[in-house]
């Protein structure tokens, strides 16, 4: 891709997560803690606003692609659906519950002082490092395991999807409105500076679509993870770091209208990965880290327990191997491909709530006893 493009793209992403960073913190909107409150409080206060943050996603995807906006589409990020997504899903669930927070909310918390997360991060950076060991055999297991050969609801019925898209979009209005006026939405908290969850689920939908339109897809980080590993495994064992295929091929490969190919992956470079997720990882944990400080919640908590310590890093392996396995994220198939009625997102999700539960049993009998 062209230099000046892709500076102009990192300094997108990074602007976008910058934003985000502050947003999920000041909200802490956490994918890990929306499922973890549902299974073990039964609290759907965040669920709800999950919900919220799709729909509005749905819409605006929707607008983007029927306007001409989108640079791709459909996005070339998401693939056909098998039963490595589904597996992937389900080892990330288990591993976000332990690990106490999502691919994002392990780095706003960390961001804000609390070692726990970034004992987790590390486990993250293992994970994603174990996994570049055992790529080929995953690689191959998702090609021999596709559930379906299509990619979006839209390829399965164009009209079928639209009609759906207008239906969901009333039917979600309708609900919203009644969830606001029984204060369903209400997420009692008195920190300064926080952020309502519905209103943050608003906010990250919106960057998300202006991520869609700029970028070429939603967004995602988990390769990003990936290539941190990389860049650090090809510091201290390079001949090894080169010698891996994961680190060798690209994730994303494709051709802008313009006729510029845009490519990039895990390995040690910069591409476009490099550009878009990175850029946000870095943002995100900028973003997150000022705004503590700003508010003055800064704070280097502690060592957790050494029952909670472990969980957090196994936990982090289990997120970033499952990740890996799947080929995405929470923030890539759920915020990002489930909007879009991609069929590797439906899958995922239907994984992760899965082991979402698992990991809460397991949090539950093994890690807190209660």
């Amino acid at each position: 891709m062209l230099i000046d493009h892709a500076y102009y793209l990192f300094a997108f992403n990074l602007l976008i997560g910058l934003i985000l960073g502050s947003i999920f913190y000041r909200a802490d909107f956490c994918m890990a803690g929306v499922f973890r409150d549902v299974f073990l409080f039964r609290n759907y206060s965040m669920l709800r606003s999950l919900a919220v943050s799709l729909a509005a996603a749905m819409v605006l995807f929707f607008l983007i692609r029927q306007s001409g906006l989108a640079l791709f589409n459909p996005p070339p990020v998401y693939t056909y659906p098998s039963v490595a997504t589904l597996a992937g899903g389900l080892v990330f669930g288990v591993g976000m519950v332990l690990a106490g927070g999502c691919v994002v909310g392990t780095l706003y918390k960390m961001a804000s002082g609390n070692l726990t997360n970034l004992i987790a991060f590390c486990g993250i950076i293992a994970g994603s490092l174990l996994y570049a060991e055992t790529h080929s055999f995953w690689e191959s297991f998702r090609d021999n395991t596709v559930i379906v050969e299509s990619r979006l609801l839209s390829d399965i019925s164009p009209l079928g999807e639209k009609a759906f898209i207008i239906v969901a979009a009333a039917a979600s209005i309708v609900v919203f409105m009644r969830w606001a006026v029984q204060g369903k939405l209400k997420y009692e908290a008195y920190a300064e500076g926080y952020l309502k969850p519905w209103k943050a689920a608003l906010i990250i939908a919106v960057l998300n679509a202006a991520a869609y339109m700029f970028s070429g897809w939603p967004m995602g980080v988990t390769t990003a993870y990936a290539k941190i590993g990389a860049f650090i495994e090809n510091l201290f064992v390079p001949s090894h770091a080169g010698g891996l295929q994961y680190f060798n091929q690209d994730s994303i490969s494709a051709i802008a209208p313009s006729g510029m190919k845009i490519a990039g992956g895990a390995g040690p470079r910069m591409d476009v990965i490099f550009f878009t997720e990175l850029a946000l990882v870095a943002g995100i944990v900028i973003g997150a880290f000022a705004t503590a400080s700003w508010f003055k919640e800064f704070k280097i908590y502690g060592l957790p327990p050494r029952r909670q310590a472990v969980s957090a890093f196994v936990g982090g392996l289990l997120l970033a191997f499952g990740a890996r396995i799947a080929a995405g994220c929470n923030l890539k198939f759920v915020l990002g491909a489930l909007p879009f009625f991609a069929l590797q997102g439906i899958v995922f999700a239907a994984g992760m709530i899965g082991g979402a539960f698992l990991g809460t049993v397991i949090l539950k009998k093994i890690v807190i006893k209660i």
